[in-house]
C-alpha cells in the first residue's frame, strides 16, 4: 500500500479501537462486545480465521506449535497455546470430561490466558498497527500536497478535510476546543509542554468549514492566555489574519512532517550507535 493508504488505515484503526473501548462492557455485569467493529479490526491483522467445533477462532503462529489464538466471543480472550488446547478449554466434548487433567484445564485458563476485553482489543490493535508502514519520504508528502492543492482549487470540502486529517495525523496535531467560537470553525494545534509542564500548544491551525478558509498562526498558543484568546476572536471577526493562509498552510505542514521524519532518523541512528 502507498503511504497515504497506510496512513488512512492507521486513522481507521484508531477510530475502531476508540469506539470498541468506549462501547465494550466488562464485569460487573455481562460481557458485551460490538462484534461488527471487532470483526473490522481483526480483518486488518494477520490473524487467520478458523472454525473449530462451535468456536470462531483467529489464529497466528508464535513459536513452534504455540499459537496466539483469539476466541471471537464477547469476552474476546486471547490464548498462547495450541488450537486444540483452546478447543478443549472452551468447547470440550463430553468424552473429554472423564479426564481429571482435562477438567483442570477446563476449569482454569490462567496458565495460557493472555488477556480479555479491552486488553485484548489493544493487543489486536497493536498487531494491525505493526503491519502498516508509516515511514514516508519527501515524494510521499508531495503527493499529499497535490491532493490538498486540488481540494482547495475545486473547493471540495471532503478533499480539504481528508488532506487536513492526513497531515494532522502525521504531526500529532489535536483539536483545540474553545467554546466561545462558532461551530463551523475547527481549530487544531500540536501539543507542547512548557518549562512548567503546563500543557500548551504550538502552530494554531484554523479551518472554517463554511467559507473553506484555512489559516495558521505560528508559534506557541495557550487556551489559558488572554492575549492568545483575544487573537483568535479577532481572527474570527476578520480583524487578524494568520501567518499563513490556504496552500501555504499545507506546505508548512509538509515541512514540519519532513523535519519530524529526519529527526526520527537521527534518533534511530543514535540508538543503533549505542
Amino acid at each position: 500500500m502507498s503511504f497515504k493508504e497506510n496512513l488512512k488505515a492507521k486513522i481507521k484503526l484508531d477510530r475502531l479501537l476508540k469506539k470498541l473501548i468506549s462501547t465494550i462492557r466488562e464485569p460487573p455485569g455481562r460481557w458485551w462486545l460490538d462484534k461488527v467493529l471487532a470483526q473490522d479490526l481483526l480483518d486488518m491483522t494477520d490473524f487467520e480465521h478458523q472454525k473449530v467445533s462451535n468456536l470462531h477462532l483467529y489464529v497466528r503462529p508464535l513459536k513452534g506449535e504455540i499459537m496466539e489464538v483469539v476466541v471471537f466471543d464477547n469476552e474476546l480472550p486471547i490464548y498462547h497455546t495450541t488450537v486444540a488446547d483452546v478447543a478443549l478449554r472452551k468447547s470440550p466434548y463430553w468424552q473429554q470430561m472423564f479426564s481429571i487433567r482435562n477438567i483442570k484445564k477446563i476449569m482454569n485458563h490462567h496458565d495460557v490466558l493472555v488477556s480479555k476485553g479491552k486488553e485484548s482489543l489493544k493487543r489486536v490493535y497493536a498487531n494491525a498497527l505493526a503491519l502498516l508502514d508509516l515511514t514516508y519520504t519527501r515524494d510521499d508528502l508531495a503527493l499529499l500536497l497535490e491532493d490538498a492543492s486540488s481540494g482547495l482549487e475545486r473547493e471540495s470540502i471532503e478533499q480539504i478535510q481528508e488532506s487536513l486529517e492526513l497531515f494532522l495525523e502525521v504531526l500529532d496535531f489535536q483539536p483545540v476546543s474553545l467554546e466561545v467560537l462558532e461551530q463551523d470553525l475547527q481549530i487544531f494545534a500540536r501539543p507542547k509542554l512548557n518549562a512548567d509542564d503546563v500543557p500548551s500548544f504550538e502552530h494554531l491551525l484554523l479551518f472554517d468549514e463554511k467559507t473553506m478558509s484555512l489559516g495558521l498562526k505560528k508559534g506557541p498558543f495557550s487556551p489559558e492566555s488572554d492575549s492568545d484568546l483575544a487573537w483568535v476572536m479577532q481572527y474570527v471577526r476578520g480583524l487578524k489574519t494568520g501567518d499563513l493562509q490556504g496552500m501555504d498552510v499545507f506546505e508548512f505542514l509538509a515541512d514540519l512532517a519532513l523535519e519530524k521524519s529526519q529527526s526520527q532518523e537521527w534518533r534511530n541512528r543514535g540508538t543503533k550507535d549505542k
